[in-house]
């Protein structure tokens, strides 16, 4: 075991200048703690619980959206208490919530989202699921450790009018819930005619009023390409379909994307977030969760999967987004990206590791460094542009 001097900081990540709070954050945000790892936490909350603000903690690991794994970890190893039994964590029936609560609104979720699969396996609609639904039960396996929220549809464009009387019949209808909550309500015109115009590879969502308290509404996310339009990437829908994997989500026969297609869509959409107008402005476009979802998949993937889908960033020149994920990825968890997958996606150019609003149309540089903004909601007010994307903050 790790003696208290060697423990002044917990150095998990390669970033430096964190504060206490950011250190345990990230030395709790990984998929799972070893004998050693949990000793060292043990021994850091030790020698510096009292100097930890718990407050900016708590609030970090909600804005990361990480609280529920951090919960987890905090308590089925009871690190909230010294080998003594001291208590070195404050309100440790917090953490017990936060975990709990995210399993009982992720199975409720699971029971409608369930519905809605049935729906479309009894449809002629060819689908895949993407992201959250498919994370959470198959790579983090845990229900209540990675918060969903929507459930993200891939198929044809073909095929959407099928999948609009599916859902119509389940409830639900493009919109958005009211302020009060009671009611979905249609999108303004200009939202509308936005979506239309110029997000062609998505939809509106379909919304249906929550009939639970822990959750406000039930979101179907549609998506025809992976990529946005003004990338002019042209991916086909077919092929990404052809490629998928039969699984089970929520007990119920499914499909998802083919791992190699995952990494890529992973990779594609760290870079996208993390500098689009649209994501920065609402808060999240740097999330440690999106970097853990990374991990996660790099866990899983084979020499040969990591080849099929090195052919996939070549095929759409996404080079420079593989490499960007990958790199800061690296930062929070060097011991799970390895140095050698980074730099083999090493473009000859660089500095735009250190720009923003390039898929806006526009370039610009951030006046700090990576390891500043990521835990700063304040990176916000240096933003020298604005997203044209009317409607709220959370849909694309």
């Amino acid at each position: 075991m790790p003696d208290e001097a060697e423990v002044k900081m917990l150095d998990t990540s390669s970033l430096e200048g964190l504060r206490p709070e950011h250190e345990l954050l990230l030395a709790l945000s990984r998929p799972r703690l070893g004998v050693d790892e949990r000793k060292r936490i043990r021994l850091f909350l030790t020698t510096h619980s009292e100097a930890i603000e718990w407050g900016v903690f708590i609030d970090q690991a909600c804005r990361h959206m990480v609280m529920p794994l951090v919960a987890r970890h905090l308590t089925q190893f009871r690190l909230t208490l010294s080998d003594e039994g001291k208590p070195l964590v404050p309100y440790r029936w917090l953490y017990t919530e936060a975990y709990e609560g995210s399993r009982r609104r992720n199975l409720v979720l699971a029971s409608e989202y369930a519905r809605v699969l049935h729906a479309l396996n009894d449809s002629a609609v060819r689908y895949l699921i993407r992201k959250g639904p498919v994370l959470g039960e198959h790579f983090y396996h845990d229900l209540a450790a990675r918060r969903i929220s929507n459930l993200d549809v891939f198929m044809q464009r073909a095929d959407y009018p099928l999948l609009q009387q599916v859902l119509a019949d389940l409830g639900y209808q493009v919109g958005e819930l009211t302020p009060n909550g009671s009611r979905i309500v249609p999108f303004d015109r200009r939202t509308e005619l936005y979506w239309k115009v110029n997000l062609t590879n998505t939809s509106l969502p379909h919304a249906r009023v929550g009939d639970h308290d822990t959750v406000e509404s039930y979101l179907v996310s549609t998506m025809f390409s992976l990529f946005q339009p003004m990338l002019g990437i042209r991916d086909d829908a077919d092929e990404v379909l052809d490629a998928s994997v039969a699984t089970t989500l929520y007990g119920v026969p499914a499909r998802m994307l083919h791992l190699a297609d995952q990494l890529l869509d992973s990779c594609f959409q760290i870079h996208l977030r993390a500098t689009l107008f649209y994501y920065i402005e609402s808060g999240k476009d740097l999330l440690v969760r999106n970097f853990l979802d990374l991990v996660h998949l790099l866990m899983k993937a084979t020499p040969d999967c990591i080849e099929e889908f090195r052919g996939r960033v070549e095929k759409f020149d996404l080079t420079k987004s593989a490499y960007y994920s990958l790199h800061f990825t690296r930062q929070l968890y060097p011991d799970l990206v390895p140095e050698r997958l980074v730099e083999s996606f090493r473009p000859a150019d660089t500095s735009y590791l250190e720009e923003y609003g390039a898929f806006d149309g526009d370039r610009y540089t951030w006046n700090r460094r990576f390891a500043e903004r990521l835990f700063d909601p304040r990176r916000r007010a240096e933003v020298a542009g604005r997203s044209k994307v009317p409607g709220p903050r959370s849909m694309i």
